[in-house]
Order: structure tokens, then sequence, then C-alpha cells
């Protein structure tokens, strides 16, 4: 499987595949929802290929300002939008985003949660963690 990138970053191999086998789907279970992000959803919304691109040409040049949770020096909560990728969203102004801060190659999941204040919560070290989080064994 050749490389995709979203604005310069590549996508994982596993998101990809489950993405063109049609299966990179909001599971219908609220219960996953609660155990993964600590939310419940509101109308969630996997990206396709067309819709990440899209989403993502106006998310990669945001500057950290105009962000919920700026990243903050020595923390790693806090997102920088030029090195994320947003893959998906639980419902308005609750997105899932890939973090690519640590590494180019194997970037870690976070989600915008509203509790109290807005912060960038960790849900997964790895998109295969998310996917075996979110399907089980069955993708």
């Amino acid at each position: 499987m050749t490389d995709l990138l979203i604005g310069g970053l590549p996508l994982p191999p596993a998101l990809i595949a489950l993405i063109r086998a049609g299966r990179w789907v909001p599971p219908p279970c609220e219960r996953v929802y609660l155990d993964i992000f600590g939310a419940e959803p509101d109308h969630p919304y996997f990206y396709d290929l067309p819709d990440m691109k899209r989403q993502n040409e106006f998310w990669q040049r945001s500057g950290t300002e105009d962000v919920y949770g700026s990243p903050v020096e020595g923390r790693s909560v806090g997102i920088e939008p030029s090195l994320s990728i947003v893959i998906g969203d639980l419902g308005p102004d609750m997105p899932i985003a890939l973090d690519y801060r640590a590494t180019s190659t194997v970037p870690r999941v976070l989600h915008l949660r509203f509790s109290g204040s807005p912060e960038w919560v960790h849900i997964a070290s790895s998109v295969e963690e998310l996917i075996s989080r979110l399907y089980g064994d069955d993708p």
C-alpha cells in the first residue's frame, strides 16, 4: 500500500485500509464512546479520504491560537494543527486527531473533550490501538 499524505503527514496504513474497505465508521454502541473518549457522541462522523483532505486543508493552516488547547511547553496536552490530522469527530467541536509532534511514523490519537474547559485528551498510543478499542477483533 502506498503512502497517503494529508498535509504532508503520512496517514497510517491501518487507517487507510479501513477507510478503503468502507469500515472506518462510527460504532453503533454509545457505550464505546464513553469508554474510549469519556464523552457521549452528538452525530459522530469518521471521515472518508475526500472529507479528511477537505477538513484538514483548513485545520492544518490554523495557528495554535485558533484551536482549543494550545500546546504548553513541557506538557503533552494541546495540539499543533500543522503536526496533526483530524480523522473524525464525535460532534460539533469534538474532533479526533492524530498527533505527530513526537513521531512522524506512529502518531498518538487525541480527542478534544469539554469537561469544564476544553482539553485535548490522549485516547490511544496509535491508530491500531484506537481501531482495536473501537471495533475489537473485527473492525
